[in-house]
């Protein structure tokens, strides 16, 4: 069953709430001041049974123009609108503004009303007629035939009742599978019931026993109960105003203006990158770094605008924008907004989110003008793309990068065909399950890499490289392992870098030993294989070869080169004599469940200091453990 929200919009005392009680019965001013003064101040709601046995809600917005906040609070979740309009006043201020919003909320679907039809004649009506379709020339409006009708005496309202029958029939049908999302308008609370609060369903659906979440604050809350039009329901839909007692939370924890969604679906962030247009009738334009209202759904902030290309924009112009704000928004790529100028407040333009949650906080105004004008025009391959490319410093989960560029709020296929394509060719790549890096961002690292790796080599030119964890360190300090070493083998997989024995080095970075040095070398490697269990310290070494010079180099290359092992800082030892003492240890321990130092120090024949070197080293490769006063395999 299709499920949709009509909803009114025009100039004060044009007979909107007088228009809604002639289609539905019901006085959509429920406040005893709206009554009294023949004023709508607070949105009113009803609904209108349709033919084919469903009902439409309706909202019923102020005209005044003191209360256009409380009129966008309701027009962000109309499907079909009512533009309404008096014979006998036509055209006023209000509606031009309203008109203004909602284009500017991207409402696509609506009727014109003229009302109020039995206080002027003939020939006027169709002089205000003339003024109607000049003014909404252009706009969705300009289709649509105008109804004229009468609350007073009925006139015309059964054909306009079919005429929005059949508008609602022809209307597209609403994704009931997306995260449930609904701003909230109102709130309080029923004694015996606790909290309750209403708004426009914009997305999925919702149950009793649902567990949602509050936003921006982030407070859980389960759903007790669900109505919509006064009637319990087991499930309501996008489409569907609803009231929903929550269990949890008091009514002191939730203000209008918060939207209340599937928990995990949102983002909380105080900047938002836009797309913004000036209306053309704006009396005002927008200067770089100045304030303004900024209207989504219910809510209201005030935001600083930072223009990117232009120190001033004009009305009619149109470009890409950051907002600033105090506190934290909870908005989705794509949605709509209405920015109305800081003083007087007064409507004067919109756009739409480009990102609602960006992770560069410091932008070029150039290059990011650049990139959100892109990300304007882009598919969603390129949305997702710019997604992962701007949060790969950060390592975040691809969830956020899918919310960002808007692929959960179409069909999951979609998101994950996007995904796909820019892993087939290496756009990105995957580090973990769920952690991905652009391209841009591998070659970033790349050279970043190959930086610190040529002054290394420039100032140790007979060392072979870096070890892994030097370089680890210097490229990503605060990053987890497990993504540096991910890439680092990427640039390695790619031939970027070079390793060996866990040293790594420029791909094309080759040590240039001199004949002596290469004579040297076999000779050091030699003296420690003589030396056995008893090998020399570095000291000792150089003044052996009676060379201070070379020697700490030379052997750091050897180690580098697997030829050496270092035992600890100032030992090391031949490999073929490592490895001897590792075969004793293990069947020493298979055979017997356990191995003495002492053991150990007679096998070798050589002191305690030696023989505990071995062992603490073969204990840090985790091949042993100590267990009281000996050592078990691990």
């Amino acid at each position: 069953m299709k499920h949709v929200i009509i909803g009114t919009a025009g100039h004060v005392d044009h007979g909107k709430s007088s228009l809604i009680k002639a289609l539905t019965g019901v006085n959509p001013d429920r406040l005893k001041e709206e009554q009294k003064r023949g004023i709508t101040i607070e949105l009113g709601f009803t609904y209108l049974d349709l033919p084919d046995g469903s009902r439409a809600g309706i909202i019923d917005v102020p005209g005044h123009e003191r209360f256009v906040h409380n009129m966008l609070a309701g027009a962000g979740g109309i499907d079909l609108a009512l533009l309404v309009i008096a014979a006998d006043e036509g055209v006023m201020p209000q509606t031009e503004e309203h008109l203004e919003i909602l284009r500017l909320l991207d409402i696509k679907h609506g009727m014109v009303v003229l009302t109020k039809t039995d206080l002027v004649d003939e020939e006027w009506l169709e002089l205000v007629e003339e003024t109607v379709r000049e003014s909404v020339a252009g706009t969705f409006f300009e289709q649509s035939p105008i109804y004229k009708v009468s609350a007073y005496t009925g006139e015309g309202v059964d054909e306009l009742r079919q005429a929005i029958a059949q508008a609602v029939a022809e209307l597209p049908e609403k994704d009931p599978d997306l995260p449930f999302r609904e701003p909230i308008d109102r709130v309080f609370s029923v004694g015996g019931f606790g909290t309750v609060v209403t708004g426009t369903v914009f997305e999925g659906q919702v149950a009793p026993g649902d567990k949602l979440m509050v936003y921006p604050q982030g407070l859980e809350v389960r759903v007790r109960n669900v109505q919509v039009h006064d009637q319990d329901q087991e499930r309501a839909f996008a489409g569907q105003r609803t009231a929903i007692n929550l269990a949890q939370v008091s009514k002191e924890d939730i203000e209008r203006g918060q939207v209340l969604a599937a928990a995990g679906s949102l983002d909380l962030s105080n900047i938002l990158d836009v797309s913004l247009r000036l209306a053309a009738k704006s009396p005002y334009s927008i200067k770089n770094r100045s304030r303004v209202h900024f209207h989504y759904g219910a809510a209201e902030q005030v935001c600083q605008v930072r223009l990117l290309d232009r120190e001033e924009l004009l009305p009619g112009e149109s470009t890409v924008a950051r907002l600033n704000f105090q506190d934290d928004v909870v908005l989705k790529y794509g949605d709509p907004f209405v920015l109305r100028f800081f003083s007087p407040t007064v409507t004067i333009g919109g756009g739409h989110v480009l990102d609602p949650c960006p992770r560069t906080r410091r932008v070029k105004n150039v290059s990011w003008y650049e990139h959100l004008s892109a990300l304007r025009m882009a598919t969603p391959e390129e949305r997702l793309l710019a997604a992962i490319d701007t949060a790969s410093p950060f390592f975040s989960d691809i969830k956020q990068a899918m919310r960002r560029s808007g692929l959960t709020a179409e069909v999951p296929e979609v998101g994950k065909a996007a995904l796909a394509d820019l892993l087939e060719h290496a756009k990105i790549y995957q580090l973990t399950g769920q952690v991905y890096i652009s391209a841009l961002f591998l070659e970033n690292m790349a050279g970043a890499a190959e930086r610190v790796l040529h002054d290394f080599h420039k100032v140790n030119p007979l060392k072979s490289g870096l070890r892994r964890e030097s370089l680890r360190t210097s490229l990503l300090p605060e990053v987890k392992l497990e993504y540096t070493d991910k890439i680092l083998n990427l640039l390695v997989s790619q031939g970027i870098l070079k390793e060996k024995n866990g040293i790594i080095s420029l791909a094309n970075f080759s040590l240039d030993l001199s004949p002596e040095q290469i004579a040297l070398e076999d000779k050091i490697v030699d003296l420690y294989h003589q030396s056995g269990f008893a090998p020399p310290e570095v000291e000792e070494v150089r003044a052996k070869f009676n060379n201070f010079q070379d020697i700490p180099a030379l052997l750091s290359h050897l180690l580098d080169e697997g030829r050496l092992i270092r035992l600890d800082d100032k030992l090391n030892i031949h490999p073929q004599c490592l490895e001897e003492a590792r075969s004793f240890v293990v069947k020493t321990i298979q055979e017997q469940g356990e191995l003495k130092l002492a053991d150990f120090r007679d096998y070798i024949d050589s002191s305690r200091k030696y023989a505990l070197a071995i062992l603490d080293y073969f204990d840090s490769c985790k091949l042993t453990r100590m267990q009281g006063d000996v050592r078990k395999l691990l």
